[in-house]
């Protein structure tokens, strides 16, 4: 059974290489690692920024603490569905807003 399964992963990697397109590019090509570091760092800072935010905005607007675990069975699903959308579209574009804008503010830096 085992031969099996290794001749099964063999077929599927043989097949993937076949007809799935191969990208060579990098996905950080061209980025040093002081540049991706940098960018890293103010990322983690602007997420905790933002979920502070959120997280007051939230208290502000329902009179009520935000959720602390979404997937808890005592927080109404209402709750959990609203915070786990805000939170997570607010943290994300400020997360990459933040990668984005540090990643050029050091190429104007070192240029």
């Amino acid at each position: 059974m085992l031969d099996r399964i290794k001749e099964n992963a063999h077929d599927l990697q043989e097949y993937a290489e076949r007809y799935l397109p191969h990208s060579s590019n990098d996905r950080n090509q061209g980025i040093s690692q002081t540049e991706n570091a940098l960018a890293f760092g103010v990322a983690i800072a602007t997420t905790f920024l933002a979920r502070r935010a959120l997280q007051a905005g939230w208290k502000t607007a329902l009179n009520r603490a935000p959720p602390q675990n979404p997937a808890s069975s005592e927080v109404d699903w209402k709750d959990a569905l609203l915070w786990g959308a805000v939170s997570g579209a607010v943290v994300g574009m400020a997360r990459i807003a933040s990668r984005r804008t540090s990643s050029s503010a050091y190429r104007v830096y070192r240029s």
